[in-house]
């Protein structure tokens, strides 16, 4: 069978679309996935705007947004690997291992922001203070961990203001009398905004390829 050069073209063309689909597939579902964190942390906010929720309230909070947004992004972040795996089987295994090191990642993340940080008297002018570094530190360590589990530090530089902007805000918050927890929230809803808008951005680039 003789395959013409016009054959060869279409089909180059064919799989090029198909792998613009494919990483613009990718990039929404890293949206999706910030801004439905984004949605959970301003929905605390607003909570304990108009009740002042005390410390059990705000881990209740917390806990049922993890049982209830953690299946979520499980559950597109499966839909999306069923699509890779039809071009890239390979993706089963190494998706598992991923998996596996982020959760270590955000472990460790959370262990060092409100265990080991809120507890350390030097850190912070005043507790409120330390508690806004934890929550910087708990963010900015955890999704660091993320990104090199899942680029080995090369690639998705999307979701690098994600953590650059918590990691850079510590010695910020370090100094902060009053306000540091509410501050550190809108730092990280920066961070997370302009992660969603690049990773929209590049969303578009890939499908206008």
């Amino acid at each position: 069978m003789v395959v013409s050069v016009e054959e060869v073209r279409e089909l180059k063309s064919v799989l090029e679309r198909v792998e613009s689909r494919l990483i613009a597939a990718g990039k929404l579902y890293g949206a999706m996935n910030f801004a439905l964190w984004l949605f959970v942390m301003a929905v605390f906010y607003v909570m304990n705007g108009i009740v002042s929720m005390p410390r059990w309230a705000s881990l209740l909070y917390w806990v049922a947004a993890i049982l209830i947004a953690v299946p979520l992004t499980v559950r597109i972040w499966n839909r999306l690997k069923r699509l890779y795996s039809q071009f890239y089987p390979s993706i089963e295994n190494e998706g598992r291992k991923t998996a596996f090191l982020i959760g270590l990642s955000w472990a460790a993340g959370s262990i060092l922001g409100w265990a080991v940080v809120p507890s350390v008297d030097w850190v912070g002018v005043n507790a409120g203070a330390r508690l806004g570094v934890g929550f910087l530190s708990f963010i900015g360590v955890s999704i660091l961990g993320q990104w090199l589990s899942i680029t080995r530090g090369r690639g998705e530089r999307e979701m690098v203001p994600s953590f650059a902007f918590p990691l850079l805000a510590i010695p910020v918050a370090w100094r902060m009398e009053s306000g540091a927890m509410v501050w550190a929230g809108f730092v990280v809803a920066a961070g997370y905004s302009l992660t969603i808008l690049w990773y929209l951005y590049s969303a578009f680039r890939a499908i206008e390829r």
